[in-house]
């Protein structure tokens, strides 16, 4: 069977390009299925994560193309790959490749598999993607949400309840170092986008950052929002605090020598900073936006929830962490605690059930 990873660029750095390539890269170790990747273009030679010798690549394209009209001449490319791969199953690894797939699947024996990485709420609100949810994921032979309550918001969209799931994103436990020493940080792991809330996060900074002199803020992740970033640091005097690292390849070891990590997004699905963060022992303070933190944080055991997007309490609360080293201590304990539905194992037991249901 041949299982083909739709992607728009796999190459990139992002939490969902992980996630893919992670579940792929597993699937590929299994002899019953054939796995590949096809992307709308690579810009990059080498993906920031690691694929699989066993995974093949394919694009599309070379130039990026937004969403719209230019996406048109793409189906008859799309349906051309599905027939010559002989693609028994295409994932989507973002909701907005249905308005490809679908068509390009029409009358094949692909099946199409839509993959949800953000939430339901998030798709109706930008109108390109509300459109397209409305008018072909609900098509598809199958949903895959990240959370319980987002399948459940979807099944209410569609006014259906069959091929409609939800799977964890998974999350490993790695090993910390002996002896390993934390550091008077404050970290946050993402693409620097306004999606991921910099703004909020300079103004929470601001806040703390001048509160508590002998602490720092370190930030791992590239992006648009880099300029105002550094705008924002040199115009605060905070250079030298809110530390810029840009890409980090292994985000793990910077995890581990913090103490506090700190989420400021508008809109997240299920966030594998906050998985990777707890699973390296790190408490966790988060916006409640709608679908993601609630399910990873428990509030005052592991970390703080904050009301979306009251910067005024997450500085409060975040003060109140960085005084009080018995308070944080035992949230740290805590933070690493009931993390077992998001093991690989587990995660992985589940799509690979859910495949051969599909393929069966």
């Amino acid at each position: 069977m041949n299982i083909c990873f739709f992607s728009g660029d796999v190459t990139r750095n992002g939490g969902t390009e992980r996630v893919s390539i992670t579940i792929a890269n597993e699937l590929a170790k299994e002899k019953e299925w054939k796995v590949s990747f096809l992307s709308l273009v690579e810009q990059r030679e080498t993906p920031c994560y690691e694929i699989s010798r066993e995974i093949r690549r394919d694009a599309l394209g070379k130039k990026w193309l937004s969403p719209g009209p230019a996406y048109l001449p793409l189906i008859p490319k799309v349906r051309k790959y599905l027939k010559e791969r002989e693609i028994d199953l295409i994932i989507d690894i973002d909701v907005v490749l249905d308005v490809l797939s679908v068509p390009a699947a029409k009358g094949l024996k692909t099946k199409v598999l839509s993959w949800e990485h953000s939430n339901c709420a998030y798709e109706l609100g930008i109108l390109y993607r509300k459109v397209i949810v409305k008018c072909f994921t609900k098509r598809t032979d199958q949903l895959v949400t990240l959370t319980p309550g987002d399948a459940l918001a979807f099944q209410k969209l569609f006014g259906r309840k069959e091929r409609i799931t939800s799977i964890y994103n998974p999350a490993s436990l790695p090993k910390l170092p002996e002896g390993n020493r934390r550091e008077n940080w404050l970290i946050t792991a993402g693409r620097l986008v306004p999606g991921k809330g910099m703004d909020l996060l300079t103004a929470v900074a601001k806040k703390v950052l001048t509160d508590f002199p002998d602490w720092k803020w370190m930030l791992c992740g590239e992006g648009p929002e880099r300029e105002m970033l550094l705008d924002f640091c040199k115009r605060e005097g905070l250079k030298e605090r809110l530390v810029l690292l840009g890409y980090v390849p292994k985000v793990e070891e910077w995890l581990a020598r913090a103490k506090v990590f700190v989420l400021t997004s508008r809109a997240e699905g299920l966030p594998m900073c906050l998985l990777e963060a707890r699973s390296c022992g790190l408490p966790c303070v988060s916006f409640n936006v709608p679908t993601g933190p609630a399910d990873l944080i428990s509030d005052g055991v592991n970390g703080w929830l904050i009301k979306p997007f009251d910067c005024g309490d997450m500085a409060a609360k975040l003060e109140r962490m960085m005084g009080d080293p018995e308070l944080l201590e035992k949230m740290a304990a805590n933070a690493d605690k009931g993390l077992d539905p998001f093991l690989p194992s587990e995660v992985m037991g589940e799509w690979k059930k859910l495949i051969r249901q599909l393929l069966e």
